[in-house]
């Protein structure tokens, strides 16, 4: 049987809940970009359905719209403060997620790059590698790009950096803004399916490969060398 990874010269992965956990508060997040919104006269209602980055996008258009580019902007760094001192305040407890180092290093003993893509902010991103020792070669955060993932340009400057082709890449994530991207790049995309989540979560995307655990990819990087 031929490997998933035949082909492939870049692996990118998300980070946090891929190759690291931080527990960052997500909930916690959404009420404080929640607040800041009605801060500002926006209510919830028109900020429902929406991922927190895309809600923090969402506010600060509307208050261009009413205020002008200088309170859009005063409205943007501060959504994007109250992020990442959250963030911050998770990321020294950082820990690999089992099979994490071991992948990364069996992917670079078959000669195949690793690139990290994650919505998180560098400074952040930087403490939790710090700690956990996890490294890419590459390294692309929301400070990084215009547009984050599900945005696939967020995959495709990662691409660009590495000088290859969507054909010649995967992604890796346990989101399905991973898989989207991934796929809207025209990249080979699995899931990372976390304990806990129901089996279908990956349902709408339907990514190319399903896993539930990052070591069943070790055995597919092996089959490399047969």
């Amino acid at each position: 049987m031929a490997s998933l990874f035949e082909g492939i010269r870049v692996v990118l992965f998300d980070l946090d809940g891929t190759l690291i956990e931080t527990n960052i508060d997500f909930e916690l997040m959404r009420r404080e970009i929640l607040a800041l919104g009605e801060r500002y006269g926006i209510p919830a209602c028109q900020l429902e359905g929406l991922d927190i980055l895309t809600m923090l996008d969402t506010i600060s258009a509307i208050v261009r719209e009413r205020y002008g580019e200088g309170k859009s902007i005063k409205a943007r760094r501060e959504g994007l403060a109250i992020l990442e001192k959250i963030e911050l305040s998770h990321s020294a407890g950082a820990e690999c997620i089992p099979g994490a180092e071991e992948l990364v290093r069996a992917l670079r003993e078959a000669g195949i790059k690793v690139g990290i893509v994650t919505r998180n902010s560098r400074s952040a991103v930087a403490v939790s590698l710090s700690k956990t020792g996890i490294t890419g070669d590459i390294l692309l955060t929301r400070d990084d790009v215009p547009k984050t993932k599900p945005h696939p340009g967020h995959l495709l400057t990662a691409l660009q950096m590495f000088k290859t082709t969507p054909q010649e890449a995967m992604i890796v994530g346990d989101h399905w803004m991973d898989v989207e991207a991934g796929k809207a790049a025209g990249m080979r995309t699995v899931g990372f399916l976390r304990e806990g989540r129901p089996s279908d979560f990956f349902s709408s995307q339907q990514p190319d490969f399903v896993i539930c655990d990052l070591r069943e990819l070790i055995e597919q990087v092996q089959r490399l060398k047969m």
